[in-house]
């Protein structure tokens, strides 16, 4: 009987030892490559459906596939990849408000560089 108890004893520390450590597998884009390439895809499609909005030709109508296509060179990722991650992230809620809270912090960076107004000389 105290056999079992100390094998369950064991067998539990060991499965409660390593639910803190977070495994990510090696094909996901870690965090910091991630939310690089987020925000640049939020970035394309904004500016995709800005374009499109006033395209009455539907010339336009691939260019946010092109956009992706760069990104994707950029980071030297593939279409696949990104995707699979992102599930991944979705997939994973702790990891996935990781990702978003990046993101967010990404784009606070830029839009208070953005608003900061330069320091103009004043005339005399």
């Amino acid at each position: 009987m105290s056999k079992y108890l100390i094998i369950c004893l064991t067998f539990f520390a060991v499965a409660c030892g390593n639910s803190g450590e977070k495994k990510v597998d090696k094909n996901v884009i870690p965090i910091s490559k991630m939310k690089l390439m987020l925000w640049d895809i939020m970035k394309a499609d904004e500016y995709y459906n800005r374009l499109v909005a006033n395209d009455t030709a539907n010339r336009y109508q691939y260019e946010n596939l092109r956009l992706y296509d760069q990104i994707f060179r950029a980071y030297n990722t593939t279409k696949e990849k990104f995707y699979s991650s992102y599930k991944y992230y979705a997939a994973h809620p702790d990891a996935f408000k990781v990702l978003i809270d990046s993101v967010d912090a990404v784009s606070r960076r830029q839009r208070d560089q953005l608003n900061k107004s330069p320091q103009t000389p004043q005339p005399q």
